[in-house]
Order: structure tokens, then C-alpha cells, then sequence
């Protein structure tokens, strides 16, 4: 962890930073900040500006302002029970199999695996909120958009699960028994688009309450967006 910026330490007591985190094993930097048995392995990169009403020994949830740039890599959420981890709990979506029948209750229920975690998050007065918050895993792809109260511990989030479908034998083998051009057509699909399957068999979720007990509700089925995607080639 790095540091630089400045303390006001009389009047109205003020502290402002600009702040880089680099942790190796993200596992173990929670098990040491008080969130244990909640992630295993990753990296992680966090870097931004915050400030808030205060000294630095103490940071005010409710004052805080600022902005990071958050990257995680090569990681896994682990199966905890619910309240102890708190917002962590809420990004790993183990919430959701609990509250609601999913498609995806093996996937999240038991810890999902992720290839990385990239998101952009800005803090007004201690509500953080993201627009870009995007995890990639190779069972499913995550995106989140919403709010969190980091003071209040609550959140007003909007989730879109995508499943990874791929051109898996099970999944074309199905579409060219039903209809053979349709299986053809999807099978090359998914090989020039980016899984435009997944797109339509993706979901919508809206998460809020506190982190402790959210409040999981299921949106309309989300629609197809393989039109909007670009031609990455075939592999």
C-alpha cells in the first residue's frame, strides 16, 4: 500500500489521499482484514483518490468522496454463510440461488471461479456506485450496475448473469437435433460472435435491502444483445 496527500489536522479536520494497493494473494489480505475464509487466491490492483472528514486514523463512511479503478485476477469466491461477509458476500451472487430458483444455482452456490474482476467506482458522500463493474468467469460472465451505502451497509444493484454456453457439444447437439440449419447457423454463431447464446439465455437480477439479508428480485428475461457484438473471429 502507497500513500501520498494531505491532513488537515485542525478546524475542520480534513484528510485526502491518493492511494495504491497491489495485494498478491487476495485470499489472504481478507483473512487479514477481517473477512476470513471469504476468497481464495488472486491478485488485485486498486488505485484511486479518496478523501474524507477526519484524521487518517480513522476513515468517515459517511463524508467519503473520491474514486478507484478496482482489477482482480485469477481468484475465487469461497462459501460462506450469509451476514459474515457482507458486500463481498453480495459479489460473489451467492445470495441469489438462495433467495430465487436459478439456472445457475451450481455455479454461484458452492464459489465461483473468476478469470478477472475489472470495475470503475466513484463515492459521493459514502454511496459508491458503478456503471462498469464486470466479472468473467469461465461458467458465466457478471455485470453490475448500482449503488452500495458503505455507512448503512445497504445496496441498490442491478445484475445481468450471462452463461457461458460456448459451442459446447451438449449445446449444438440439442439445436441440430431440433432443427438442423438453426444448429449449423448457431454453432458458427457462437464461433464469430461473442456467445451470442449465452446473451439470450442471460438474466436479469435486482439486489437490494442490506448485505446481510438482500433482497433478491428477477427481473424480465434479458434481451439478446449478439446484434450489438463485435466479430472477433473464428478460433
Amino acid at each position: 500500500l502507497s500513500a501520498d496527500g494531505a491532513w488537515k489536522p485542525t478546524g475542520q479536520v480534513s484528510t485526502s489521499l491518493n492511494v495504491k494497493l497491489d495485494v498478491s494473494d487476495v485470499g489472504k489480505y481478507l483473512d487479514r482484514m477481517g473477512s476470513p475464509g471469504t476468497v481464495a487466491r488472486g491478485t488485485a490492483k486498486i488505485e484511486g483518490k479518496l478523501a474524507w472528514a477526519g484524521s487518517p486514523q480513522g476513515l468517515d463512511y459517511p463524508s467519503l468522496t473520491g474514486n478507484l479503478k478496482l482489477q482482480v485476477e485469477k481468484g475465487q469466491f469461497l462459501k460462506v454463510e450469509p451476514g459474515i461477509a457482507k458486500l463481498i458476500g453480495i459479489l460473489s451472487l451467492q445470495a441469489l440461488p438462495k433467495r430465487i430458483a436459478l439456472d445457475f444455482r451450481d455455479v454461484f452456490s458452492d464459489g465461483f471461479a473468476f478469470d478477472s474482476i475489472q470495475s470503475t467506482i466513484s463515492i459521493n458522500r459514502g454511496i459508491a456506485s458503478t456503471q462498469d463493474f464486470a466479472m468473467q468467469g469461465s461458467a458465466a460472465a457478471v455485470t453490475i450496475k448500482g449503488d452500495a451505502d458503505l455507512a448503512r451497509e445497504t445496496q441498490n444493484l442491478q445484475v445481468r448473469v450471462i452463461p457461458a454456453l460456448g459451442d459446447s457439444v451438449s449445446t449444438v447437439a440439442g439445436l441440430l437435433l431440433a432443427n438442423p440449419i438453426t444448429g449449423i447457423g448457431a454453432m458458427l454463431a457462437q464461433r464469430l460472435f461473442n456467445n451470442p447464446l449465452g446473451q439470450i439465455f442471460a438474466y436479469d437480477y435486482a439486489v437490494t435491502g442490506n448485505w446481510s439479508d438482500p433482497k433478491v428480485e428477477k427481473l424480465s428475461r434479458a434481451a439478446p444483445q449478439a446484434a450489438q457484438e463485435t466479430p472477433q473471429g473464428a478460433r
